[in-house]
């Protein structure tokens, strides 16, 4: 296949035989975006070309140029970076555009070349395949896949998608978002360890939420930060995740998936939350937690229970997270909730009130006669401290990490001394 280069390029890219050599020059095609727009195309071009020029700079190197051959072929250079690195470079420059423009960067509309050969003002190319495109925009190498992934729905058809439980890769999305800025969504399962059955028993899966606002390097966000509309698409997108790893991937340990509060109270956003939960599979909700998130502690209980009520007839259990460890965690008791779950990540590890406070919120939430979740635990002492104050289930780093597999594993006190993770956390 060639791709006739425009005239005034010709002379630059003859320089560069070295690098299509090695393998670094691609084609980055915009056509998808071209074809969708008719007759918009002749003012949307420009901004379209701009976009890709910005975006490319912001994630590669200085030594890397992009070149615009024609009005949606563009070449990228990268002779710094190994092949596949490059090759993400500009399979992520490809898919923030589609999903910028079109919404979603569907597998069908990702167009990638890897340039073979210059001869005669022409570019030799071959295609690249949508699956490696969209592993090498996750920066993973296909020696560490386990073949192409299958097809998916336009959602998250940007997304590394999971042969398996491998629960170290997070699945991706890009969130829609005003001009000039883009909302990257991570979704992780951490494991959460039943104490008195001592297996793991549950995953959160755990959204992580970057701005990324033109040249600006990313900035970290919370759902709490976003407006409804856009904290229910982070919830939508890991409902979507669960049902896939419960459904497809058939996983039997139940899932923990946030519903951020404010998502929830607006009458648009809750019917899209509602909407997805509705069409859930009935052994999807049979192994579905859904925890209520960014609930204030002076939130009225009575509201609280309209929620919970609201949600319950979707799912195994409905929990809700305390902002706090000092949070009086009695008030909710009769609301009708499974558990109370508590994000431990941001405890000091060299506050030694802490293993109280943390003895005294357990101690509330048997009072309240439910569940009581730590996660996120950051030290051996801090979840040997919630452990013996009565924690029902726990999760973090000092509990050291939890193979790839569909089924549980069993949990002894003396694991938490012999993991990596945490190993100076006293």
């Amino acid at each position: 296949m060639e791709r006739l280069t425009a005239t005034a390029s010709c002379e630059m890219l003859e320089k560069i035989g070295p690098s299509i050599a090695a393998g670094c020059v691609t084609v980055i095609s915009v056509e998808a975006i071209r074809d969708r727009s008719g007759e918009r195309w002749a003012r949307k071009r420009e901004q379209v070309a701009d976009f890709v020029e910005r975006t490319f700079a912001r994630l590669s190197q200085p030594s890397d140029l992009l070149v615009s051959v024609n009005d949606v072929e563009f070449v990228a250079v990268q002779p710094g970076a190994p092949r596949f690195a490059g090759l993400g470079v500009s399979a992520k420059t490809l898919t923030e555009t589609l999903v910028f423009f079109l919404g979603v960067a569907a597998r069908e509309d990702v167009r990638l070349f890897q340039v073979t050969s210059f001869v005669d003002g022409a570019l030799g190319v071959e295609p690249v395949s949508a699956a490696l495109a969209m592993q090498a925009g996750e920066g993973l190498d296909p020696g560490e896949t386990e073949g192409p992934p299958p097809e998916r729905g336009a959602r998250d058809a940007a997304a590394p998608v999971l042969t398996r439980l491998d629960w170290s890769v997070p699945r991706r999305w890009w969130l829609s978002s005003p001009p000039d800025q883009m909302l990257e969504l991570a979704i992780t399962p951490e494991p959460i360890w039943n104490i008195g059955a001592q297996v793991v028993a549950s995953y959160l899966l755990r959204p992580s939420i970057w701005l990324c606002s033109g040249p600006d390097a990313p900035r970290a966000l919370t759902c709490s930060d976003l407006p409804a509309q856009r904290a229910a698409e982070v919830a939508m997108n890991a409902l979507s995740y669960a049902a896939d790893l419960l459904g497809d991937q058939g996983a039997q340990v139940a899932l923990h998936v946030p519903l951020p509060l404010h998502a929830l109270t607006f009458s648009a956003s809750r019917y899209r939350v509602l909407q997805v939960l509705h069409g859930l599979p009935e052994p999807v909700r049979r192994l579905l937690v859904l925890e209520i998130v960014d609930v204030a502690g002076g939130f009225p209980p009575s509201r609280l229970s309209e929620v919970v009520s609201m949600v319950a007839v979707h799912c195994r259990a409905v929990l809700t997270r305390a902002p706090s460890e000092t949070t009086d965690i009695r008030a909710w008791r009769g609301c009708g909730l499974n558990g109370v779950a508590l994000d431990c990540a941001a405890l000091d590890r060299a506050d030694r009130e802490a293993h109280a406070r943390l003895a005294l919120f357990a101690k509330r939430a048997a009072e309240a006669s439910i569940a009581c979740i730590g996660y996120g635990l950051p030290t051996r002492s801090l979840t040997l401290a919630a452990w013996a104050g009565g924690f029902t289930h726990l999760g973090g780093v000092a509990l050291g990490d939890v193979p790839a597999a569909k089924g549980v594993r069993r949990l002894r006190p003396a694991d938490l001394f012999g993991c990596k993770a945490g190993g100076s956390g006293g």
